[in-house]
């Protein structure tokens, strides 16, 4: 989220949405997430597509893992209202934290991230897709 300004309230804020999105994506309509994600949009600094794709994907994935299939397909619709760079953004962030959780990345994944961060100019996202799929070298690593 390089659009982030550093300060507190926006880290707060970034807080509450997080917790939001964990209470109400099992059924719910997300009513105070998407409020949450419009205010970051408006004062954190944060693309208004971006926001809103991440945090409608964000509780899909939540519903679904909580057995809730008919909220799920409501938020994955509603992520894909968004303009297909939002999805774009999204999809690579989601791609890239699964590998920082899994220790590495493969090969495909990381050189396609490493293209999107060329192409939006996101060095941060470069730099953190070296270190996801450089994490492992020496091991045994999948190169799926």
């Amino acid at each position: 989220m390089a659009g982030l300004s550093g300060g507190d309230y926006v880290t707060r804020q970034i807080r509450a949405l997080a917790e939001a999105v964990r209470r109400e994506g099992a059924g719910g309509v997300g009513t105070r997430s998407f409020q949450l994600a419009e205010h970051l949009a408006a004062e954190g600094g944060v693309h208004r597509g971006d926001i809103l794709t991440a945090t409608a994907t964000l509780l899909a994935m939540t519903a679904w893992c909580d057995g809730e299939a008919e909220a799920a397909r409501r938020f994955a619709e509603r992520a894909g209202e968004h303009d297909e760079e939002s999805r774009e953004l999204v999809t690579h962030l989601l791609r890239l934290e699964t590998g920082a959780d899994q220790g590495w990345l493969p090969r495909d994944q990381a050189e396609a991230l490493l293209e999107y961060a060329r192409r939006a100019s996101r060095g941060d996202l470069a730099t953190r897709v070296r270190t996801v799929a450089g994490a492992r070298r020496g091991r045994h690593r999948r190169e799926d």
